[in-house]
């Protein structure tokens, strides 16, 4: 069995627009292994919530994926029919949405969404309640059995969120997709998501692939971290690799822009100055050569290679053989 979940190899998907063919994500290779947390981060319009709909195959009708594979548990997923694909879907891999609100539906109490999608499950109802109460209980819903008569609105955006969490860990999955499920909550809710997704994850073994911009948040939740830019994965490694000592000018502004890393008052943040490059119509070599201050010569015209950089870290960047 592959030490991972997920393997994604060489993924790259177009959008079909007016202007021509837009190359979202081109080349992407991404690993998830079992049992850790991979974070995903970057601006946006990087790439992510892309990399999100390829992985549970819900893209927009315009895209195609002109080549790649996606490995999940030994099945790529790319090659699977749409009855496979929605038999995966919610019992081997699940999904946290990044606004609460509107995940949950308005109409239907708590408890009758959390029966109904275990309709796959041959238990009886009343097993399926106390499985729904007992997540409930998990993700520190007080008196969760009461609680399954209640509407979403009677709920706040912080408890709204863990019981979205406990529908996607319901069924036990073995991947977790978390796309910037904090970036709704205030920063007292947030450290509290971070701290519940870290003990469920111990508790029920899934690994867990974290999309998010918040640069501390992945510091603190993650044990790898995938850097992504215009597209393209830039930089991966370990978390304290990555944090510690970055080796992509990209990773080491956006570290810069972190309002954490500030030891100065100052009237304005720090920003990466310039723009990300047209999608349509792709410049050749570099694609963040237009915003590094340390831009070399063929940095114009040669793509930088993928290079590891000592002890699994990787990067793609000329300064790395210079």
């Amino acid at each position: 069995m592959s030490n991972n979940v997920l393997t994604i190899r060489d993924l790259s998907v177009h959008y079909h627009t007016d202007r021509g063919e837009l190359k979202a994500m081109r080349h992407i290779n991404l690993d998830v292994p079992r049992g850790s947390i991979v974070g995903v981060v970057g601006e946006s319009g990087c790439g992510k919530s892309t990399l999100i709909a390829s992985i549970i195959r819900l893209l927009a009708e315009n895209a195609t994926i002109p080549n790649g594979a996606i490995d999940f548990e030994s099945r790529d997923l790319l090659k699977l029919s749409e009855d496979e694909m929605r038999a995966i879907r919610g019992d081997h891999m699940s999904i946290v949405f990044q606004d609460p609100m509107s995940t949950l539906n308005p109409v239907l109490s708590i408890g009758r969404q959390m029966t109904d999608i275990q309709y796959r499950d041959k238990k009886s109802q009343a097993e399926k309640i106390q499985r729904s109460v007992d997540m409930l209980a998990s993700v520190g819903i007080p008196d969760p059995a009461s609680r399954l008569k209640q509407f979403p609105h009677e709920f706040s955006g912080g408890m709204q969120q863990r019981i979205s969490i406990a529908m996607a860990l319901q069924a036990e999955p073995s991947l977790l997709i978390a796309d910037e499920p904090t970036t709704a909550l205030d920063a007292t809710l947030e450290v509290q998501i971070i701290h519940l997704l870290k003990a469920l994850q111990k508790d029920i073994g899934c690994s867990i692939l974290f999309i998010s911009h918040h640069l501390g948040v992945i510091a603190e939740l993650c044990d790898y971290v995938v850097v992504m830019y215009a597209g393209e994965v830039v930089e991966e490694g370990t978390a304290r690799d990555v944090f510690h000592r970055p080796a992509h000018p990209y990773t080491e502004k956006l570290l810069q822009c972190d309002p954490a890393g500030i030891a100065t008052k100052s009237r304005s943040l720090p920003t990466i100055p310039g723009e990300i490059p047209d999608l349509v119509a792709m410049p050749p070599g570099c694609i963040f050569k237009n915003r590094c201050g340390l831009v070399m010569t063929q940095c114009d015209t040669v793509v930088p290679q993928w290079t590891d950089s000592g002890n699994g870290h990787f990067v793609s960047c000329h300064r790395t053989h210079s």
